[in-house]
C-alpha cells in the first residue's frame, strides 16, 4: 500500500497549496478513504500485474493533482473540465505556464520516474495472497465507511463545502455537471421589466462634467498588455519605469483614474476588450468571444458607428486567437487588422508575437487609411502585446539596470517588459502628434489585467517586499485608466472606484453620445455620485467584491458565513460580515442579470425594440393553495377548474421511456387539456431521482413551459431547469438535506417561484426569512399546498 501512503502525503500537500480552510479533517478523510478504497479493490482483485496497474492509477491521480495546483496557483480556483475548450489558448502561453512550475508543485510528479523504476525492478513479485473473506471484507468495509461519511456530510449540510475543495468529489461533480448540463443560466431564471427599465435608465446620457467635450473627435483606445497600476510614477533605483505614461498623466487635458480595476472572466485579455466596449460582465465559465460570438451587442463600436464613425480593431497576433475574427463582427468592428496584415521578421517578435514598436508604427499607417474613409471620424481600438507574461525580454530591448535580487524574477522581467511597452507607446503617441491626430483625437489608455499574482505566497512575498505595503487582491487587480482630451485646459486625477465595466459610460459622457439601444451595468466615473464596487468573476469566487471600505472574499463553498473580509486600507480582518451582506447580494444580482442577458441573447430583442417585457417578467401565482391532483388527475383537474382554481399540482413519473401522470395517464392528454384551459398553471412533482423527467417534458411540450411550475429538491437541479427551460421553479424542502442557512443562501442567489415546507417542521422565523426575499412559502398538507400567512 505504498501508493496509498504516498497519495496521502500528496493530498496533504494538495490541501495546503489549494488553501483548504473549512472542515479540513473531513476533507482529508474523504480523500483518504476514496484513495484506500480504490487500491483495496485492485490489490484484493484477481488481476495480474497489480503493481503496474496501481502505478498507472497513482500516476493519473498525481497528474490530476499537478494540473490542479498549477491552475490554482494562477487562477485561485480548481479547474473545470469545461476549460478544455480553451486548450488552444493555453498552448499559446506555454512560457507563462512554465513560470508556475515551482518545486512544491513539481512534487506531485517528481517521484513518478523513480516509482516506475521500482515497479520494473519488482516485476513478477505481486505480494502475498489473501483469503476470499479478506478480499471481500476490506473493500466492503471501506465502502461502508465512505457511504456513512457521505451520508453524515449530507445530513449535516457539508457536502457543498467538501465538494468545493476535495480532490475526488470536486472532479466527479464537475464531470457530472458538464455531461448533464448545457450552457446554464446560474442564479435568477428570469429578468424583470423593472430590471430592464433600471438598466435603460442607467444607460442614459446625463449632462454633467466634461459631457460632450470630445464630440466629433476621433477616438483611439489602447489596451496595454498586463499594465498594472503600481508601475505608474514608480522609480526603480533612480530609473523611471513608465516615463511616457507619467508625462501623459501630467499633461493638460489628461484625466487619470487611479482607483480603476480589471474586470475579466475566462477570456482574459479578450474579456477586458469585451467588458470595456460593452459594459456587461464577462462569463466566469467560458470566453465571451468564443461562446457568444453570434450574440447581438450594442457597445462602443456600434454606438459610434450610429453617430457617423468608422470602427476598426488592431492586434498583432493571430486573428483566430480568442475567436476575435468572428466575434468582432457582432461587436461592431468593420475591419480587424491582425498579424497577417503586418510585415515583420522573426527578429521583430518577442515571445507571444510582433514587438510593439513594429506594431505601433504600422498601425499608424493603417490609421491614415482609416482616416481617409468618407472623411468620417474614426474609432481605433488597439491591443498591444509585447508586455505579455512571462516578460522575457531580449537583451537589446532591456533598458533598465535590474538589481541582482530581482534578476530572472517575474518582478525584474516585468519591469523590463513594461518599461519597453511604455517606450513603444510613447513613440506611438509622438507619431500621432507628428501626423496631426493627437490634437483631434480623444485617447484612452488602460491595462487589461494584472501581471504579477497576489494570490500565492511567492507573488505576495515578492511584491509586498518590493512595494513595502501589503500586496493583495486590491493591489493586484488595479490597472490605470488615462483619458486625454484635446482642448481640455486642466489636468486631473479621479479616485472614484471603478472597473473596466465603467469605461463605456465614462467615455460616452466625454464623447457626448448616448447608448440608446443597449444596456450598461457600469457608471460614469466622472459624474456618478453613488456607491460603486468592483465585482471580480475570476481569481476569486462570484460574490466577492472590492468597494471603498472592504475587500470581501466569497467562500469556495458559496456559503456567506464561511467567507472572509478585511478593511481595504488597514488590511485588518473583519470578524462580523453582516454589514457586507447587502453589497454581496447586490453583486450577485448584477452578475446574474448580466449572465442572463448573455445566455439568452436578450440584447437582440432590446436593440430592435421587440422585447416583450410581459414575457420575460415573472408570472405571479396568486392562489391561496395549490390543489394536489394525484389520484385521478384528469377528473380532479376538471373539477378544480370548474370551482375556479387556476393552479393545480400533478405527479409525474417514468413509464419505460415515456412520461405519464401518477395514474398512468399519458402526458399528451394533460397537454391537450392545458391547451383547452389556457389560463391554468400546473405544478409538476416527481419522485424520480433527478431532473431528467422535467427535461423530457421541456423537449416534448415546450409550448407549455411558461405554464408549468416544476418542483426541485436538490440545489444542483436548478442549473439545468433554469437554462432556457422553466421560468417557474419551486423548491421542495420536505425531507430536505439542507440546513436553513444553506436554503436562505441559495434563495438569495437564485430567486424562485416558491418554497414548500413540511407542516411538522414549521419554523415561523424561517418562513418569515424566506418571505422577506419576496418568495412565497407553501405548507405541505395531505391534499394541497397552502400559502403560509
Amino acid at each position: 500500500m505504498i501508493f496509498s501512503a504516498l497519495l496521502a502525503l500528496k493530498i496533504l500537500l494538495f490541501m495546503s497549496i489549494t488553501n483548504v480552510e473549512n472542515y479540513k479533517g473531513f476533507t482529508f478523510l474523504t480523500s483518504l478513504l476514496i484513495t484506500i478504497f480504490l487500491f483495496s479493490i485492485l490489490y484484493f482483485s484477481p488481476y495480474r500485474k497489480k503493481n503496474l496497474i496501481a502505478f498507472i492509477i497513482y500516476g493519473i491521480i498525481s497528474f490530476i493533482m499537478f494540473v490542479d495546483v498549477m491552475y490554482f496557483s494562477y487562477f485561485n480556483v480548481l479547474p473545470s473540465i469545461k476549460l478544455l475548450s480553451l486548450m488552444k489558448e493555453v498552448g499559446a502561453v506555454g512560457e507563462s505556464i512554465r513560470d508556475l512550475f515551482t518545486f512544491k508543485n513539481a512534487l506531485f510528479i517528481l517521484d513518478l520516474p523513480i516509482l516506475l523504476l521500482y515497479i520494473i525492478r519488482i516485476k513478477g513479485r505481486e505480494g502475498k495472497t489473501y483469503s476470499k473473506y479478506i478480499k471481500w471484507a476490506v473493500p466492503m468495509s471501506l465502502c461502508i465507511c465512505l457511504v456513512v461519511l457521505m451520508s453524515f456530510l449530507g445530513h449535516k449540510g457539508l457536502m457543498a463545502t467538501i465538494t468545493s475543495q476535495e480532490l475526488f468529489t470536486f472532479h466527479i461533480k464537475d464531470i457530472r455537471d458538464a455531461l448533464r448540463a448545457d450552457e446554464v443560466v446560474l442564479g435568477r431564471s428570469f429578468i424583470t421589466d423593472e430590471d430592464i427599465m433600471e438598466l435603460k435608465e442607467r444607460s442614459k446620457l446625463i449632462e454633467g462634467e466634461y459631457t460632450g467635450i470630445g464630440k466629433g473627435k476621433n477616438l483611439i483606445v489602447i489596451q496595454v498588455e498586463a499594465l498594472q497600476n503600481f508601475p505608474i510614477n514608480l522609480f526603480y533605483h533612480g530609473q523611471e519605469i513608465t516615463p511616457n505614461l507619467n508625462r501623459l498623466i501630467k499633461e493638460k487635458g489628461s484625466l487619470y483614474f487611479n482607483n480603476y480595476y480589471q474586470q475579466i472572466g475566462r477570456g482574459n485579455t479578450s474579456d477586458a476588450e469585451f467588458v470595456s466596449n460593452n459594459s456587461l460582465y464577462p462569463s466566469n465559465e467560458v470566453s465571451v468571444y468564443k461562446a457568444y460570438a453570434d450574440n447581438t451587442f450594442y457597445g462602443l463600436p456600434w454606438i459610434l458607428r450610429d453617430n457617423g464613425y468608422t470602427a476598426w480593431a488592431f492586434h498583432g497576433y493571430k486573428k483566430e486567437f480568442w475567436n476575435r475574427e468572428k466575434a468582432y463582427v457582432n461587436q461592431g468592428f468593420q475591419r480587424f487588422v491582425s498579424e497577417e496584415d503586418y510585415e515583420f521578421t522573426e527578429e521583430e517578435t518577442i515571445g507571444f508575437g510582433i514587438i510593439d514598436e513594429v506594431f505601433y508604427n504600422q498601425t499608424l499607417e493603417y490609421i491614415k487609411e482609416l482616416d481617409s474613409i468618407d472623411n468620417n471620424p474614426f474609432y481605433a481600438f488597439i491591443i498591444s502585446l509585447t508586455s505579455h507574461t512571462p516578460f522575457n525580454m531580449p537583451e537589446e530591448y532591456s533598458y533598465l539596470n535590474i538589481r541582482d535580487e530581482h534578476k530572472d524574477t517575474i518582478l525584474g522581467n516585468y519591469l523590463q517588459a513594461i518599461h519597453y511597452a511604455d517606450k513603444a507607446l510613447g513613440d506611438f503617441l509622438q507619431g500621432l502628434k507628428e501626423e496631426g491626430y493627437y490634437d483631434n483625437s480623444v485617447i484612452a489608455i488602460y491595462g487589461d489585467h494584472f501581471a504579477i499574482t497576489g494570490l500565492n505566497e511567492s507573488g505576495i512575498s515578492l511584491m509586498t517586499d518590493f512595494l513595502d505595503k501589503p500586496y493583495d487582491l486590491d493591489e493586484m487587480m488595479k490597472v490605470p485608466l488615462i483619458i486625454h482630451v484635446p482642448g481640455l485646459e486642466e489636468n486631473r486625477t479621479i479616485s472614484k472606484l471603478g472597473s473596466q465595466i465603467d469605461f463605456l459610460p465614462t467615455i460616452l459622457n466625454i464623447m457626448g453620445y448616448e447608448n440608446e439601444k443597449g444596456l450598461m451595468f457600469g457608471r460614469d466615473l466622472i459624474n456618478y455620485k453613488g456607491k460603486t464596487f468592483v465585482a471580480p468573476v475570476t481569481y476569486v469566487l462570484k460574490g466577492s467584491f472590492i468597494d471603498d471600505d472592504y475587500i470581501f472574499y466569497m467562500s469556495r463553498d458559496g456559503i456567506f458565513k464561511n467567507s472572509k473580509a478585511k478593511w481595504k486600507d488597514s488590511k485588518e480582518k473583519i470578524e462580523d460580515l453582516s454589514a457586507l451582506r447587502d453589497t454581496y447580494e447586490l453583486v450577485i444580482d448584477e452578475i446574474n442579470k448580466s449572465n442572463y442577458i448573455l445566455k439568452t441573447d436578450l440584447l437582440k430583442h432590446i436593440k430592435d425594440g421587440e422585447v416583450n417585457l410581459d414575457h420575460i417578467s415573472s408570472t405571479s401565482i396568486n392562489e391561496e393553495h395549490i390543489l394536489k391532483c394525484y389520484n385521478d388527475p384528469k377528473e380532479e383537474l376538471t373539477q378544480a377548474t370548474l370551482s375556479g382554481k387556476k393552479v393545480m399540482a400533478v405527479l409525474v413519473k417514468w413509464e419505460k421511456d415515456k412520461v405519464v401522470l401518477s395514474d398512468g395517464t399519458d402526458m399528451d392528454k394533460l397537454a391537450r387539456w392545458m391547451e383547452e384551459n389556457k389560463d391554468v398553471y400546473i405544478s409538476l412533482r416527481t419522485y424520480e431521482e433527478d431532473e431528467s423527467i422535467f427535461m423530457k417534458i421541456k423537449e416534448e411540450y415546450s409550448q407549455l413551459l411558461d405554464r408549468f411550475i416544476v418542483e426541485m429538491t436538490d440545489f444542483e437541479h436548478h442549473i439545468k431547469l433554469s437554462n432556457n427551460a422553466y421560468k417557474n421553479i419551486m423548491l421542495n424542502l420536505v425531507g430536505t438535506k439542507y440546513t436553513k442557512e444553506e436554503v436562505l443562501e441559495f434563495l438569495n442567489r437564485s430567486p424562485l417561484k416558491g418554497v414548500i415546507i413540511n407542516k411538522s417542521s414549521m419554523d415561523m422565523k424561517f418562513i418569515k426569512d424566506i418571505q422577506n426575499l419576496n418568495i412565497p412559502v407553501y405548507i405541505e398538507l395531505e391534499d394541497k399546498m397552502a400559502v403560509a400567512k
